[in-house]
């Protein structure tokens, strides 16, 4: 089972969030609303000898203080469409909703990547390019562009709008080996939905001893910027990019390692061994706002990180401490006022 979700906010009505859950060769739409609910407790009907005057052996009515409040989540199923046509034994992969929430797109092993409008699940376009089954799917932040990696070993970015291939990505590996795409994501620059990079990550075929890598590319020439390689014989399973673009996440395939990076220049900026026994199915960065700080611990960042061992784990990137602007404005006049007792002491 594949699955994608996006949250509608107002002011003025319920959080509700949208759920893609793919299952064999269907997408089910589901609508998830936030509410509560008021129980009375079990101790609002008991009787009591004397409470506030009033007589033995009285059934006191609940009130306030003997009520309690749940959270509950209202689940609708909306729609449902059948996503994967192979012949053999259709099955649909992946499902992705676009950002701007009006897109749903969804790939699997007939090879056909499909967009539909969202939520009502009419087709939009169909792109046959790949010729093998497809393996992950992502939106740009801007909903404009679709990118999905194959089995062919190929990645391709989609112009949504004019409905045809817009670009295709390509690296040279040293030594002849052959890599495979594992996972495609993208990421936006520093909050900007107009600006993005696209972030991949690569397995080798056929060697046990070869490196992964994670690369980063240009969006505009589609060229690679950046790179970083695995420890020799560790490949990649999982990618996960922060919503604000700041961070990205690895996981690997059999030792249950998670390392999360600054997108700026792929620096390492945490590694976790062991956090799982066996590999990571997938990760999931926990939104950067300041509204959900306290979700995060007040960290820079958090990523989930799930595995087949039945574990889901949190990692967090520690906030850099930072002093306040009146300090730093008074540690700068300190400094020059100390310059200039010296050239003075100093006679310059």
């Amino acid at each position: 089972m594949t699955m994608s979700a996006k949250a509608i906010s107002n002011n003025n009505l319920p959080l509700k969030v949208y759920v893609a859950a793919g299952h064999k060769q269907y997408c089910q739409i589901y609508s998830i609303t936030l509410g509560r609910e008021r129980h009375v407790s079990e101790s609002s009907g008991l009787r009591h000898r004397s409470l506030n005057g009033a007589p033995p052996n009285t059934n006191l009515q609940p009130n306030s203080h003997n009520q309690e409040r749940k959270i509950v989540f209202h689940v609708e199923p909306l729609k449902q469409v059948q996503i994967d046509f192979s012949p053999k034994e259709p099955w649909g992969k992946v499902v992705r909703i676009s950002p701007n929430c009006k897109l749903l797109a969804s790939g699997g092993d007939d090879s056909n990547v499909r967009i539909w409008s969202f939520p009502d699940l009419s087709k939009v376009h169909e792109f046959t390019t790949h010729d093998k089954e497809i393996d992950d799917i992502d939106f740009s932040p801007d909903s404009l562009k679709v990118a999905s990696i194959s089995k062919d070993r190929r990645a391709i970015i989609w112009d949504i709008k004019k409905g045809k291939k817009h670009a295709e990505l390509g690296w040279e590996p040293a030594n002849n080996l052959k890599y495979m795409y594992k996972r495609i994501k993208f990421g936006c620059v520093e909050g900007d939905c107009k600006k993005y990079k696209v972030y991949t990550i690569s397995n080798p075929i056929g060697s046990s001893k070869a490196k992964a890598y994670l690369h980063k590319w240009n969006s505009q020439s589609y060229t690679v910027e950046n790179f970083v390689a695995s420890q020799q014989g560790i490949v990649f399973s999982a990618l996960a990019v922060s919503d604000n673009g700041n961070f990205v996440a690895t996981g690997t395939m059999m030792e249950g390692i998670v390392e999360i990076f600054a997108s700026f220049n792929l620096s390492l900026l945490r590694r976790v061994t062991n956090s799982h026994s066996t590999f990571i199915t997938g990760l999931e960065f926990l939104p950067t706002s300041e509204e959900s700080a306290p979700c995060r611990g007040f960290s820079d960042a958090s990523v989930v990180s799930i595995s087949v061992d039945h574990q889901v784990c949190i990692h967090h990137v520690p906030r850099l401490n930072t002093i306040s602007s009146f300090w730093a404005l008074l540690l700068i006049v300190a400094v020059l006022f100390a310059t200039f007792t010296l050239c003075s002491y100093l006679g310059l």
